[in-house]
């Protein structure tokens, strides 16, 4: 053979590869080789070398393969701490709900870290890979363990089911001797809706010296949603601490406990304007919409406060009759506040304006009023849900928050216009629909 230049050499090696793969049944030999290859992984899974055990784990969760998942969650007791811990990692990166009983035995490892990892990781497999219009910015170990004040709607959708075992892991958590572990347990408790763990929320409340976690506790009794513990609630709105009290208001209101009324009302009395406790127990008393409260909301109405102005038109919306309507009309006309006059719009249509209906979806379209408005379409009766259901020009992300609306209220009417949603060109707002549309179907399913 003569002498060729390394050039010439690397030529001739491209081409030898270019037979090889355009060769007939080249592809099932590279695809051979492959399987050899992960089933030579999840053979030195076994291995009494550690560091082949820990490498193939390493291997196995690049290559994201899910039939191994069975052998890598019997890796959860290896007595080499480096092997569970990367078990633990490809575990997360399968995705995969088969991963749930590798998880609740990591839950209780003797390593700090891959206990807190394997709970959140136990959170995560209940929930989408987006929730809402803007989660995917955020991921949710960060909204779940760094973000306490931006996670009230991270919750399970009502078609996940949740195996008790997973309560359970997490109940046993919420005494863990680290702290971390122990506040991702209780927000984990929230976005389950575990109703098993409520007794051991209320305990929480009521003996840690944790405000902290006091806090995530109520925060996640909020979530769950069990109106029959409000009266419990309601004997902690005199603790000290301003953000746990603060959360108690709230949750108080979120389960529509009228029994709370008097105290809510002295606090909202006896507190300064500025108070945030004083604005909380108003917004509280407009939720609950006690006819009591009505000379409360007219007094309070044209406060300096712009929150403490809203919260009393929120209640006047609620209690008052049409005999407001002109003195309503006329504040809105002087009314600076966008927020404020959302709040009265909402009160002109819960009056008999039906055309306020258009002013609180295109409150949607912006982020001061989004909030409001979504809460006070959620209330729209049924006179006007016709209306609410149908097509109308709007920007993307209130089209998907108006999805998310009709999803909440669960009406059945609403299934046509979230079907057109549904094949919308903005992907969050199909997204939108398609969750919405579920909901309904779960909730029609359960009447």
């Amino acid at each position: 053979m003569p002498n060729l230049s390394r050039h010439q050499l690397m030529q001739l090696a491209a081409l030898a590869i270019a037979v090889l793969v355009l060769t007939p049944g080249s592809a099932s030999l590279v695809a051979e080789t492959r399987q050899v290859s992960i089933e030579t992984l999840i053979y030195d899974l076994k291995s009494p070398d550690a560091v082949r055990r820990q490498a193939a784990a390493r291997e196995l969760g690049n290559a994201r393969h899910r039939p191994a998942i069975p052998q890598l969650a019997a890796l959860a007791n290896d007595p080499v701490a480096a092997v569970r811990r990367e078990v633990e990692l490809t575990l997360e990166r399968m995705e995969d709900i088969q991963t749930l009983p590798g998880f609740i035995a990591f839950a209780s490892d003797n390593e700090d870290d891959i206990r807190s990892r394997a709970v959140a990781a136990l959170v995560k497999l209940h929930l989408p890979r987006a929730i809402g219009v803007a989660a995917a910015l955020t991921t949710l170990r960060e909204r779940i363990v760094y973000r306490p004040d931006r996670d009230l709607e991270v919750v399970v959708e009502p078609d996940v089911p949740v195996d008790p075992a997973v309560v359970s892991t997490l109940r046993v958590r919420i005494d863990d001797s680290e702290r971390g572990i122990r506040r991702t347990a209780i927000r984990g408790l929230g976005i389950l809706r575990a109703k098993p763990a409520v007794p051991d929320l209320l305990r929480i409340v009521r003996e840690d010296r944790d405000e902290g976690l006091r806090f995530e506790a109520v925060r996640a009794l909020r979530k769950i949603a069990d109106s029959s513990i409000a009266g419990d609630l309601v004997a902690f709105l005199n603790i000290n601490d301003d953000d746990v009290r603060d959360e108690l208001i709230a949750t108080v209101a979120s389960m529509r406990y009228r029994g709370a009324v008097p105290e809510l009302t002295r606090i909202a009395e006896q507190t300064k304007r500025t108070d945030s406790a004083c604005v909380l127990a108003l917004a509280a008393l407009a939720d609950l919409a006690d006819p009591s409260s009505a000379p409360l909301f007219d007094r309070f109405k044209a406060d300096e406060d712009e929150m403490v102005r809203l919260y009393a038109n929120e209640g006047i919306a609620r209690t008052s009759d049409s005999s407001m309507k002109t003195r309503i009309s006329a504040a809105r006309l002087v009314e600076r506040s966008a927020r404020v006059r959302t709040a009265q719009a909402f009160a002109l249509l819960r009056l008999g304006e039906s055309e306020y209906l258009d002013e609180l979806i295109r409150a949607l379209e912006r982020s001061t009023t989004r909030d409001l408005a979504k809460e006070y379409l959620l209330e729209t009766r049924g006179a006007d849900r016709q209306a609410l259901f149908a097509p109308r020009s709007a920007s993307s992300a209130a089209r998907a928050e108006l999805a998310d609306v009709l999803g909440l209220i669960g009406d059945p009417d609403a299934l046509p216009r979230l079907q057109e949603l549904a094949h919308d060109s903005d992907k969050d707002v199909a997204r939108a629909a398609e969750r919405a549309t579920r909901r309904i179907a779960v909730a029609s399913s359960s009447q």
